[in-house]
């Protein structure tokens, strides 16, 4: 099980690593980075309806998957809340969100100067929930295809849209691909925490985990891709 958790969290690594390197080579249309964006998305909802919730039902019941969605959703909006309570960091991350969607981002001269913090905290928030789920796949030893999918497309989207930002703040694209690379190293982790610390937990709490992890994929994709 150890292996396998390594294995799937160093996929995910990969997977937002060469988000970065495709960022500092290419430029792509707008319309194409727009359209893998949906596609991301829409495959993270099915991996929503079709495992994540129906497995966290069957896991825990119904009252504790409403909770734990419940729960997950407001653990990423209140996340998203404080990261947009500046101006600079609110237009920073909306820049980045709007740039992974593929619409171009405006920042202004002093946007541009600031730190990238803020877009590494949004890629924080917005990726540990889909490492965990995906890790608790691996736990209940079934790999859930579709959130397999709509992680390694979104991850790709969002070190994408990111490293855009910290390259125009003048940043060089040695650190834009280092700081995706330590955010990487930390989504491998979530992978490897949800795939081995919760494999001999109860069914009510990896029932439970699986609704959270939903609720925040859920919110995700409602906040961070949709709209942009």
């Amino acid at each position: 099980m150890e292996f396998g958790a390594v294995g799937w969290g160093l996929v995910v690594a990969a997977s937002l690593i060469a988000g970065a390197l495709v960022a500092v080579r290419i430029s792509l249309p707008e319309r194409v980075a727009a359209t893998v964006s949906a596609f991301g998305g829409g495959v993270l909802l099915a991996a929503v309806a079709l495992e994540l919730v129906p497995e966290a039902d069957q896991q825990a019941g119904l009252g504790i998957t409403a909770c734990g969605m419940l729960a997950g959703t407001a653990v990423f909006v209140g996340a998203d809340f404080w990261l947009s309570r500046r101006e600079t960091t609110d237009t920073m991350r909306r820049s980045r969100h709007a740039a992974a969607a593929g619409r171009p981002m405006m920042l202004s001269d002093r946007m541009a100067a600031a730190r990238g913090q803020s877009i590494a905290a949004g890629i924080v928030v917005d990726g540990i929930p889909e490492s965990i789920a995906l890790g608790l796949t691996v736990a209940d030893r079934e790999l859930g295809v579709a959130l397999l999918v709509g992680v390694l497309v979104g991850n790709v989207i969002e070190a994408y849209g990111a490293v855009q930002p910290i390259i125009a703040s003048g940043y060089s694209r040695r650190f834009a691909v280092g700081l995706i690379t330590a955010i990487a190293i930390c989504l491998a982790g979530a992978t490897v925490l949800g795939a081995t610390l919760l494999s001999d937990a109860s069914s009510n709490l990896v029932g439970g985990a699986q609704a959270v992890a939903a609720g925040a994929v859920l919110a995700v994709v409602s906040i961070s891709i949709i709209p942009y």
